[in-house]
């Protein structure tokens, strides 16, 4: 069977033992998948500090039939593939310490390095204020040019993106499942206005995977990772949303910033935490996001080339 490169890395990233960490460790070594596939055993076993039968097994587990399929099945959902060796993977992922190796996309990739982008992360079980005021932070932020982020549940991410949808803007969505399978399924028309108002769908998972709870926080990640900033609009204490602002502060960098809730009903229990421990900011107007972003010049340059100091 034929295998091209791409379909070697869509297998690769698919497969167990082939997770960031061995990733990384081969990019750095390698420049293409091309000298990966024509490295010898001993080489990888060196790079990879695994055993030669480990390699060998390892490499016996890629499924390029599998591989293959993906690829055509995301095609047919006019999407596409990128892989964390391809010049256009998103540079703000290729930082972080656990980039996704792969990531497959519909819509308009273009639209993650044209303008900053912000994600605003919160409860599925969101209150009325809090539908409003993510209603209201995403208006604001798309009327400022920058590109709003989420992750597509229901309650404060739809909330948002259909706020920018009404705005005018770009919204992109990061999925805990595969294109084919999205989630939640009453969402799939929302997904079609962001992809047609040139906004983009994100995941790491294969065309057919489906919403099991530990993509979740996996997918979370990538949130984050695209993201100059995280907003933060009722979250519990171990809500998602803290996770995604959590690895935001702690492990990628990036602003942190929560707007305050009731204290008497611990909806925004993990936001009020945040704020107390010192690693987010409070904001209590979405103009205050705004403002945050001249301090993130360096990410900006990452992001989109040419912004950064001007």
């Amino acid at each position: 069977m034929s295998v091209t490169d791409q379909v070697w890395m869509i297998a690769m990233a698919d497969a167990s033992g082939w997770g960031p960490a061995a990733v990384g460790r081969l990019r750095r070594r390698f420049g293409t998948i091309a000298e990966i596939r024509s490295a010898s055993i001993e080489d990888l076993s060196s790079i990879l500090e695994v055993p030669p039968s480990t390699v060998r097994k390892r490499l016996a587990s890629l499924d390029f039939r599998a591989a293959k399929s993906d690829l055509r099945r995301v095609r047919r959902l006019k999407g596409e593939v990128f892989g964390i060796f391809e010049e256009c993977y998103p540079p703000l992922l290729r930082g972080m310490s656990d980039p996704p190796s792969l990531l497959r996309m519909r819509g308009r990739a273009a639209c993650l390095d044209a303008a900053p982008t912000i994600a605003i992360v919160g409860s599925r079980r969101a209150s009325a204020v809090g539908i409003d005021l993510a209603a209201r932070f995403a208006t604001t932020l798309t009327e400022n040019g920058i590109t709003v982020c989420s992750g597509g549940a229901r309650g404060i991410d739809a909330a948002a993106h259909r706020a920018v949808l009404r705005a005018g803007g770009r919204t992109v969505v990061v999925l805990g499942s595969g294109l084919a399978r999205l989630y939640p399924p009453e969402h799939e028309s929302l997904f079609s206005e962001v992809v047609d108002a040139g906004g983009l769908l994100v995941t790491e998972y294969r065309c057919d995977a489906g919403p099991r709870p530990a993509r979740f926080p996996r997918r979370n990640r990538i949130i984050a990772g695209l993201s100059i900033g995280v907003v933060v609009i009722e979250a519990g204490l171990r809500s998602g949303a803290m996770i995604t602002a959590r690895l935001a502060a702690d492990d990628y960098g990036r602003d942190v910033m929560v707007v305050p809730g009731r204290v008497d009903t611990g909806a925004s229990a993990g936001c009020h935490r945040a704020i107390r421990e010192g690693w987010a900011a409070l904001v209590d107007h979405p103009d205050q996001v705004v403002e945050r972003l001249a301090d993130q010049q360096g990410l900006l340059g990452l992001q989109c080339p040419g912004s950064a100091g001007g």
